[in-house]
């Protein structure tokens, strides 16, 4: 549920849409506005409550739809933002096709090139994480998905500072080259993937950043990886 779009209240609508409601207590619009959702229960624990992250850092971990600003703040400028992915209009998702041939000839094993594809998402320090989620796409054309691997309490961070791995269901697994793409747009494509167990991981820091859009059908984002 979003915050409203007018007459919005700084302990029920910004407070409460980050922290699942407001009992009691003083609140204050700058602090809330500048600390990121990584100072609070489900980062440092610097702070005792869900943030927007406009300020701090930056806004290098802000919540998506808001600018980074300084101090001092402008309620207004939260009007309409939704804090949580809802898997309905916000999600991110995956989606794995995996194009090496199924094995046909013993004693391969009839899993030696299906492969699991994992994502996880970090603050911009990748000290953090806040989403992870996968799934596996068997050999010969197979697919997974596309499937939300986010939750209904992940905030939904403006800038996606991913990580993907991939590697083989079976420990016999040869290796093979993905691609990647994000929302659409490439992110690699022929990168290799290791060989044996624990795969191959690729991380935003080598390659690039992507930002929350509207793509697929949601707003997040759409990770689209293909094995061959």
């Amino acid at each position: 549920m979003a915050i409203p779009s007018t007459d919005i209240a700084l302990a029920n609508d910004i407070y409460g849409e980050a922290n699942g409601g407001y009992s009691s207590g003083q609140v204050s619009l700058n602090d809330i506005s500048f600390y990121s959702y990584f100072a609070g229960p489900n980062g440092s624990s610097s702070i005792s409550y869900n943030a927007y992250g406009r300020g701090e850092g930056s806004g290098a971990n802000r919540i998506y739809g808001l600018n980074a600003v300084g101090n001092p703040d402008d309620m207004d400028d939260f009007k309409g933002i939704t804090y949580f992915y809802d898997n309905s209009s916000f999600q991110v998702t995956l989606e794995v096709t995996n194009n090496l041939p199924a094995p046909s000839i013993p004693p391969d094993p009839p899993d030696l090139n299906d492969v699991n594809v994992n994502v996880t998402l970090f603050d911009n320090t990748s000290s953090y994480q806040y989403i992870t989620g996968g799934g596996l796409a068997t050999s010969n054309g197979g697919t997974y998905g596309p499937n939300a691997i986010s939750q209904t309490n992940d905030p939904i961070i403006f800038r996606g500072y991913w990580e993907v791995n991939i590697q083989g269901q079976n420990p016999m697994f040869p290796g093979c080259n993905a691609d990647l793409s994000i929302n659409g747009n490439t992110i690699f494509t022929g990168q290799a993937v290791a060989g044996g167990p624990g795969g191959t991981t690729f991380a935003f820091g080598s390659f690039s950043t992507a930002d929350v859009a509207s793509f697929g059908g949601y707003t997040g984002l759409y990770f689209d990886v293909t094995v061959s």
